[in-house]
């Protein structure tokens, strides 16, 4: 009699036990979401006074066209209009366009 009670608890636990495994494997994991930041997020950028690390921010724009335009500003003056991009090498008319929301003198 003592053997039957506790094989039955026995198998009482095992079942319990096999039933947590279960929902452990069946529930989702929780997962933080983050939303993307827009890339034009309110920010302005004046091609005459900008860094580096800010030209950067430009779409399309890495850390050699930024100082590419950082070059020609320093050896031509600054820009008299955001147009006058194009006269940096590298940079053409499309580039310009797009970021032209986000340029200013």
């Amino acid at each position: 009699m003592k053997h039957t009670v506790i094989t039955a608890l026995f198998t009482a636990a095992l079942l319990s036990l096999n039933i947590n495994i279960a929902e452990a494997k069946t529930k989702s994991p929780e997962v933080d979401v983050v939303q993307p930041q827009s890339q034009h997020q309110s920010i302005n950028i004046n091609i005459n006074t900008a860094s580096v690390q800010e030209l950067v921010l430009l779409n399309g724009i890495g850390e050699s066209k930024a100082q590419a335009i950082i070059d020609y500003r320093t050896s031509h003056g600054q820009f008299d209009s955001i147009n006058d991009l194009v006269k940096v090498k590298g940079i053409g008319t499309k580039l310009v366009e797009k970021n032209k929301g986000v340029i200013t003198l």
